[in-house]
């Protein structure tokens, strides 16, 4: 769902990010996604590219640099962010 999502692969020299959700889950273009590790905030996506069932996003922000995005994290979409 897309409350329970998570990274499936990481392009970092590309700062991209592909999620196990897609149009089936009502994934959009734009859409703002953060990624956790546990109740931690590690990044803010912004959604490039959907397919039916996976989701492409390229890198916002990062909290912090030693945190990578790993695969495993979870995704959620971001209901806060200002999505202008």
């Amino acid at each position: 769902t897309l409350m329970d999502a998570s990274v499936v692969s990481v392009k970092d020299e590309w700062s991209f990010v592909v999620g196990n959700v897609g149009e089936k889950e009502g994934v959009k273009i734009g859409m703002p996604l953060r990624v956790l590790r546990g109740d931690k905030r590690i990044a803010t996506l912004r959604v490039v590219d959907v397919r039916q069932r996976i989701c492409g996003a390229v890198i916002q922000e990062m909290v912090s640099e030693k945190d990578k995005i790993r695969v495993g994290d979870r995704l959620q979409v971001d209901v806060h962010a200002d999505t202008r």
